[in-house]
């Protein structure tokens, strides 16, 4: 099988008809809940407060017969360091199906099915990480395309949408004003001190900032980002959608109030911030996610791939993992 058949047969397998389960509608609630939270999607143990919210979610759209709403808050541009920089590559495909197959296995025992949102914080890492706004433009432009390709293979009762942060505000200074605001909050809870950073913190806030000529003169440059950090989800805009208990949380690293799914079945890397590969696997391949540090030791070849619908230029070609002997 050839990588693009191999693709191909994974997105053809999400527009095998939907057949409910039969179940007991006393434990219809139970049942969802078992299949949000199934070890086969779920990477990590979930916290005590994903747990109660993902329960008291699924209780309210049950109730009142609304589709499970589940969010994916993402950064929104492909992380500078990448050859594939600024669009998106097979990270984003693959995630893609991955987030389908669990919206599929939820759909299976109720009819009014899934609502999945990605929802872009790519205004952020702009202001953060000194991120251009015409990349995170391009990002959205080759999401957007590549979810235009894929929806049509998802089945009529999952809804995909795709939210930027960054549209909700009628003036892009509106966000300053209020992220301005969120760091007054974190410098007061904090006795006007800059957040401390441990060593990995640190190494993550060098991996992802996209330096200003004269940034790292000042000492404290890491501990100033992690201040911007913090403070966006203190901004009003954001902080409501975070409050609210009508969706079920999920992001690919921990939070002690989201279900961690990781971005495929093999990996835990965040899509945006990786690049994807395909591992052989007998006749079949893996789908993976490969972070910046994995990127330097594993062994790959580049082969190249044709799939109408897919046009922009990172999905001319694939990275085929070579196997260790």
């Amino acid at each position: 099988m050839t990588p693009k058949d191999y693709i191909l047969s994974t997105l053809d397998a999400l527009k095998t008809p939907i057949v409910m389960e039969r179940i007991h509608e006393s434990s219809l609630e139970e049942v969802i809940y078992a299949k949000v939270t199934s070890k086969k999607f779920r990477k990590l143990k979930m916290g005590d407060s994903a747990v109660l919210l993902t329960k008291d979610a699924i209780k309210r759209f049950v109730a009142e017969k609304k589709p499970i709403r589940i969010l994916e808050m993402f950064g929104g541009n492909k992380l500078w360091r990448f050859e594939e920089a600024p669009e998106i590559d097979w990270a984003e495909l693959f995630s893609f199906t991955y987030f389908m197959q669990w919206c599929r296995l939820i759909a299976n025992v109720y009819e009014p099915g899934v609502h999945f949102e990605y929802f872009s914080q790519d205004i952020c890492v702009e202001s953060m990480n000194n991120v251009p706004r015409e990349q995170t433009d391009r990002y959205s432009k080759t999401f957007q395309s590549m979810l235009d390709f894929a929806l049509p293979f998802v089945p009529a009762n999952i809804k995909v949408s795709y939210t930027r942060l960054g549209d909700l505000y009628v003036s892009r200074d509106d966000y300053y004003k209020e992220l301005e605001a969120g760091k007054q909050k974190i410098l007061e809870k904090n006795n006007g001190k800059l957040p401390e950073l441990s060593d990995a913190m640190k190494k993550a806030t060098e991996l992802n900032v996209l330096l200003k000529p004269g940034q790292d003169e000042d000492a404290q440059w890491r501990e100033k980002v992690e201040l911007e950090h913090q403070a966006i989800f203190e901004t009003a805009t954001l902080k409501k959608i975070c409050d609210d208990p009508n969706k079920i949380w999920t992001c690919p690293t921990y939070y002690d109030d989201s279900v961690v799914t990781g971005s495929t079945k093999r990996s835990l890397a965040k899509f945006w911030a990786g690049v994807g590969a395909l591992q052989p696997e007998g006749e079949k391949y893996a789908e993976l996610v490969i972070t910046p540090k994995q990127l330097e030791t594993l062994r790959y070849r580049w082969e190249g791939i044709s799939i109408p619908g897919l046009d922009s230029r990172n999905f001319k070609k694939i990275r085929i993992l070579k196997n260790e002997q």
